[in-house]
């Protein structure tokens, strides 16, 4: 017998156990209640016993997983759906900058859980880096267009470097913005608040200059190993 509080919420008769946890997993990170998040709760939530738990995850890193796993399908299709990819590799690597923040600010909780959580090294899968990875290479693909369109020649090395500077950028951007930062920092130095990021016209501007300044950064190496 189970201690009330660990009691099924409602019989589950008969489906897919595993992904109905999931599900249950997935609403508390909607509602901000990842702290509360253990088997033993999905359990309850899902109405299984807490043993039966056990044959889908052997743990909550195992649970962790596959959540990410999901939340990163859906990050993948966010970015499919709303931003297709461009014959210009600017207009993409733009696009996937954008699909970015707007993915951030419409699921804040899922964007934070991905962010805020990590798993060690060996729990990786071959789903799990696919999945997880996916906009990364899309990104990668976008950089190294961008050298070929200028004819810029290129190591491995010089697109990995620019894909991860651009990433780097973009998510600091994404993350001052939405925490509020940048605002106060413009208050309390009483800077233009054009430059707050309030709207998001205003942080898509900035996400433009900042594909530009890579183009830049690009076309700079040229001109600088032309001159060796």
């Amino acid at each position: 017998m189970f201690p009330d509080d660990l009691k099924p919420s409602q019989p589950y008769h008969h489906g897919d156990v595993k992904n109905a946890l999931i599900n249950a997993a997935m609403k508390l990170i909607d509602t901000n209640e990842l702290e509360a998040m253990s088997l033993r709760r999905l359990a309850k939530e899902v109405g299984v016993t807490p043993s039966a738990v056990y044959n889908h995850f052997t743990d909550k890193d195992a649970l962790m997983m596959a959540i990410k796993i999901r939340l990163y399908e859906d990050i993948n299709r966010y970015f499919d759906s709303h931003y297709p990819e461009s014959d210009d590799p600017e207009q993409t690597l733009l696009d996937m900058c954008y699909a970015y923040f707007h993915f951030s600010r419409e699921f804040p909780s899922q964007f934070h859980f991905i962010f805020s959580s990590t798993l060690p090294l060996e729990w990786s899968t071959p789903e799990f880096v696919k999945v997880s990875c996916y906009c990364l290479v899309k990104a990668r693909k976008a950089v190294y267009g961008i050298f070929e369109k200028y004819q810029v020649p290129c190591k491995e090395e010089d697109v990995v470097g620019t894909t991860l500077l651009v990433w780097s950028q973009l998510h600091g951007i994404v993350m001052l913005r939405n925490s509020g930062s940048i605002p106060a920092a413009l208050t309390y130095q009483e800077w233009p608040s054009v430059c707050g990021l309030q709207e998001n016209e205003e942080v898509e501007n900035l996400l433009r200059e900042h594909v530009q300044m890579t183009v830049d950064a690009i076309l700079s190496k040229q001109r600088n190993d032309s001159h060796h």
